[in-house]
């Protein structure tokens, strides 16, 4: 990245140029922006049969209302990658962590199903905005080796979201009405974007950016998908977000109708889930440093297709909850030790379009997800048979489209 001088305020570093004190800064700062998407979903999960009963809607309609946030994350992240490349990071950052609130105080007023939905929609869109600008903010201060390196120190904060939220959101449900979890998270994206506003220093050069017009948006969009490596973890990372919100989809109800847990039960259960992921994420990111990332990639989704097949065979014997939990733990940190390698080795070749590479991935991903928000109440909650289906299937697949699409073989080294 293009040194350049130092000024008073909003100035643009680089990794090299970070004191100690910005770079914790810069660490906390990324990583509380990290939770805003963890806590748009992890914190209502224990609210949905609440928040059915109260709006007279039935569990798929409450469902639905997933859906429109993951179609928001799919707008968000559109228009995300593009601007942030074109204007900077910290304007874009301000402007989505914004959005995210008023849709946090529009979730806590809203009248109806319909409304919550769109509610949930505007919460989507700029939680998904703070989530890619991460990934490009780390890579205009690093590369290779210290780029993973600093991925991991930031999930070592967003990584407690998804095991906070759950425990916050069922104790919320628990003693007050379920519209107060929307007043906390309100509350929280207030602090978010104070903390951004005061403290968050523009990484991207003037010299760097890139104009915003659509036919250079497109260029840059056909520049990236023109690496073969690129387009593999891309179809990877399409597919494990597939799998993984068909178990965000299902794992209340099935938990707390099928299994019976109580709402403070199921957000105790939740966050272990979540404990796993955070496991993975750290030790992920560690292996990935000591050997070639793209086969610890590998061996983690082969692993998480493993747990797929056997959520399988547990539904199909009506397994007790201790054998399908330890299952779903298995997929979870399986899948959290792959979050920081893809993002690494995704944006490693892609300098000057990081922000359109990490919307991009994030653009397909909640896509497919939203998409695929009428076949998630398919899957059925009255055992785990379908959302081992889901898994199996996907992983599978992803684990073939690693080895022909990226190819191991081909990829180069992460540098140190």
């Amino acid at each position: 990245m293009t040194k350049a001088k130092i000024s008073k305020k909003h100035q643009v570093l680089d990794g090299e140029s970070l004191t100690a004190a910005q770079r914790r800064t810069y660490i906390i700062v990324i990583g509380l922006l990290s939770t805003l998407l963890p806590f748009t979903i992890d914190l209502v999960l224990p609210a949905f049969p609440s928040i059915g009963r109260d709006f007279g809607a039935s569990n798929s309609a409450v469902q639905f209302t997933f859906t429109g946030v993951t179609i928001g994350f799919a707008i968000g992240q559109l228009v995300a990658g593009p601007l942030a490349d074109a204007i900077g990071r910290r304007r874009p950052m301000l402007i989505f962590s914004a959005l995210h609130l008023t849709g946090s105080l529009f979730c806590f007023l809203t009248p109806s199903i319909d409304m919550f939905f769109f509610s949930r929609l505007l919460q989507g869109i700029g939680g998904a905005g703070a989530a890619v600008l991460m990934g490009a903010i780390v890579r205009d201060l690093y590369t290779g080796a210290p780029m993973l390196k600093m991925m991991s120190r930031v999930a070592l904060i967003s990584g407690l979201a998804p095991i906070l939220a759950p425990l916050i959101g069922s104790q919320l449900v628990t003693f007050l009405p379920w519209r107060d979890i929307f007043v906390f998270l309100a509350a929280y994206g207030a602090m978010v974007w104070f903390a951004t506003y005061r403290y968050l220093i523009e990484t991207l050069h003037r010299d760097n950016r890139r104009s915003s017009g659509v036919k250079l948006v497109l260029i840059r969009f056909r520049a990236v998908l023109g690496d073969r490596i690129y387009v593999g973890i891309l179809i990877y990372s399409v597919l494990q977000i597939v799998a993984l919100f068909g178990y965000l989809n299902t794992v209340s109800f099935l938990y707390q109708g099928t299994y019976g847990l109580t709402p403070a039960m199921f957000g105790i259960v939740f966050a272990s889930n979540s404990v796993m992921l955070y496991i993975g994420t750290q030790l992920g990111a560690r292996l990935g440093k000591k050997y070639p990332a793209q086969w610890i990639l590998i061996i983690n989704a082969c692993l998480f297709a493993l747990a797929g097949y056997g959520l399988i065979f547990a539904g199909l014997a009506m397994a007790p909850l201790f054998v399908v939990e330890a299952l779903v733990m298995l997929m979870l940190f399986n899948f959290g030790s792959t979050t920081t390698i893809t993002g690494a080795l995704s944006l490693a070749q892609h300098p000057n379009e990081a922000g359109t590479a990490a919307s991009l991935i994030g653009v397909l991903n909640f896509t497919f997800t939203s998409l695929l928000s009428g076949f998630y109440p398919m899957l059925g909650t009255g055992s785990s048979f379908g959302i081992g289906c889901l898994v199996a299937g996907c992983l599978t697949l992803g684990v073939l489209t690693l080895f022909f699409v990226m190819k191991p073989n081909s990829v180069p080294a992460l540098k140190q």
